[in-house]
């Protein structure tokens, strides 16, 4: 019978594991050396085992009865050398000899199994990570972030069990089971084809059983990364939780949510119990038949005691692994579904694909441009149509338009966060995907309407955007964004530790460290997506007048609602569902009758639009609001 045919490959679905294997293959690599050695050591453990009941045989057979016909007899008599105690003392003395060697090759087995699996683990996470951060924006706003983190902690960890522990370990009871088989077949084959007798009705119940335990594992790993999913919004949005007195909606959220995973955990707790007390009674049955068959072969002479206590000795050392073996199945299919969890993102390709001979961007004078540019997050629902724009270096460029007109995504081009679907993106005349990702990020500073700090100190959260700057580039990278004195005022200075999220800070000492962070690259291109929206009037004017610095001299993209912060640009660009549907400077669209002078005019206290196109007006408002 084929591996693929036989009933406990299809138990663990052994195409799915082979495809598992396939794509962890790299990590597995990483510790084949100690993969190696715990084979040798099992190989060692296996014939110590084998070895184990061998000295109570020669007690039995050539101490206690040394009369009986021996089918397996020395030839020399034992008794006559050795004596009756003789015998027992040399006995003794093998069994604690295989007993030590035997406990050796275990004890290495199990360490090295253990380390091979823990730096399995820390290869699968590394690469799992890297390949998570190096994803398209797309890819993560399809995913919820905490199910994401499951991802990365609990399921690498089952899937350790899948692939070292458990095929290690069960690839080890198996070859002590044909081992012993063999031996068992050697002295009564039909003595051992009794003892074989429960072996289908073992395999048929694991079968059955594992199927549906592996179906509630995987609901159970659903249920935990939702959960999860869910206890990181709440985390993330607490301040909102708590203002708005809804801790105990969100009680019954995650109650709900626990509740289901609680269903499916003590349903697979239930059949992996069920399992277990199944083969108990199934070798339980299998042992009573051999004891009784062995009586009657010794009775008839084709064995002596000390065969029949061998023989059972192997019977229980051979039923111990298949329970184990059985044991081991569910283990496996609830790794088999955390594997297949891991692997199903390390399986997404990376929309946004460093060419093979992309080649470091040389030092941008700043011109961009977008080449009738189109951009979709889901097929049928554009973004972005057929955006053409060119820009010179050192122009402002002001992009304005309602909500989900596709501002910050065509911005999110420039960097290749994303990719268009159909078009270009040039800078200096040259595509940007004819750079490295490195070298092309290296030269751009962003700078968002939330800024994003990281629970460290202060000077590594601006030297972010340089990792190598000295104290003295961070210094001054945060006096040219005004940030400087208030960081100087802390006790701990520059070495303070920020709260995770900058939730210590006020919105405009968040906003001036994240611009000092893009000042200390010094790029020539800088994005700012809505800066001053979640700021009082003050802060707003603040960091306006930091960023008139930061932008002397190169090309600056920003994204505004509030008309006045774009009133100075060389050119403002309106956008309407993805198209461009005005260009221009502030003074020439004032006074162009569209989109814009509606906006200013609702912005500045006007009550009446021109009653011409319901969708700007609709937009309009929407804006204006």
């Amino acid at each position: 019978m084929s591996l693929q045919k036989n009933p406990f490959f299809k138990n663990v679905r052994w195409r799915r594991l082979v495809r598992l294997f396939h794509i962890f293959r790299p990590d597995i690599q990483r510790v084949r050396g100690e993969l190696i050695l715990a084979l040798m050591c099992t190989l060692g453990a296996i014939l110590a085992a084998l070895a184990r009941p061998w000295p109570i045989k020669i007690v039995f057979d050539y101490a206690l009865i040394p009369k009986h016909h021996l089918r397996w007899a020395l030839p020399f008599d034992l008794a006559k050398g050795y004596g009756a105690m003789g015998i027992a003392t040399t006995s003794c003395v093998l069994l604690l000899v295989i007993a030590l060697v035997g406990g050796l090759f275990s004890y290495y087995q199990s360490y090295l199994i253990a380390a091979a699996g823990q730096r399995l683990t820390y290869a699968v996470r590394r690469r799992y990570f890297a390949h998570l951060q190096r994803l398209s924006l797309s890819v993560h706003n399809a995913h919820r972030a905490g199910d994401l983190v499951l991802r990365a902690t609990g399921d690498t960890n089952m899937l350790r069990e899948m692939l070292v522990d458990s095929v290690l370990i069960i690839l080890s009871e198996v070859l002590v089971v044909f081992g012993m088989l063999g031996v068992m077949f050697a002295m009564d084959w039909q003595l051992t084809m009794a003892s074989l007798a429960v072996l289908p009705l073992m395999t048929l119940t694991a079968f059955r059983i594992s199927h549906d335990l592996r179906e509630a594992v995987r609901l159970q790993r659903q249920r935990d990364g939702r959960m999860a999913a869910l206890l990181s919004e709440v985390l993330h949005a607490i301040i909102v939780v708590q203002a708005f007195g809804r801790q105990a909606h969100e009680d019954e959220r995650f109650g709900d949510f626990n509740k289901r995973s609680l269903k499916q955990g003590m349903r697979a707790v239930r059949l992996e119990a069920t399992l277990e007390r199944l083969i108990e009674v199934l070798v339980s049955i299998g042992t009573a038949a051999v004891v009784w068959f062995g009586v009657r072969r010794v009775l008839e002479g084709y064995l002596t005691p000390g065969d029949l206590l061998v023989f059972i000795g192997y019977l229980g050392s051979t039923y111990k692994p298949l329970r184990r073996i059985a044991r081991l199945t569910t283990r496996l299919s609830k790794a088999t579904v955390s594997g297949e969890r891991v692997a199903a993102i390390l399986a997404i390709q990376e929309r946004v694909k460093e060419r093979k001979h992309a080649q470091p961007a040389p030092p941008f004078r700043g011109a961009v441009s977008f080449n009738d540019v189109s951009f979709h997050y889901r097929e049928g629902v554009p973004v972005l149509r057929n955006v053409t724009v060119h820009v010179e270096p050192g122009q402002l460029v002001g992009l304005v338009g309602a909500n989900g007109a596709g501002k910050s995504t065509l911005l999110g081009l420039i960097p290749r966060l994303y990719d268009p679907i159909e078009g270009g993106v040039e800078i200096d005349g040259v595509n940007v995907k004819r750079f490295t990702l490195e070298s092309l990020r290296e030269q751009i500073g962003i700078v968002l309407q939330q800024p994003i700090l990281f629970g460290t100190t202060i000077r590594e959260n601006i030297a972010y955007g340089k990792p190598d700057a000295t104290l003295e580039e961070v210094e001054a990278a945060a006096r040219a964004a005004d940030i400087h004195d208030f960081i100087a005022s802390l006790p701990d200075g520059y070495e303070a530790v920020i709260a995770e999220g900058g939730v210590s800070l006020s919105g405009g000492q968040r906003q001036k460290i994240a611009i000092a962070r893009a000042i200390i690259k010094n790029p020539p291109i800088v994005i700012l997506d809505e800066p001053t929206t979640a700021l009082d009037a003050a802060a707003a004017a603040e960091v306006n007048a930091t960023l008139q610095r930061l932008g002397r001299g190169k090309t600056v993209f920003r994204v505004a609602h509030r008309l006045e912060d774009v009133a100075d640009a060389d050119v403002i660009i309106v956008l309407r569902d993805g198209d461009v549907l005005e260009q221009g400077t502030h003074a020439k669209l004032l006074h162009a009758g569209g989109w814009y002078q509606w906006i200013s005019t609702l912005q500045h206290g006007g009550s009446r639009l021109p009653p011409t196109d319901p969708v700007l007006l609709h937009l309009a408002r929407r804006s204006a609001s």
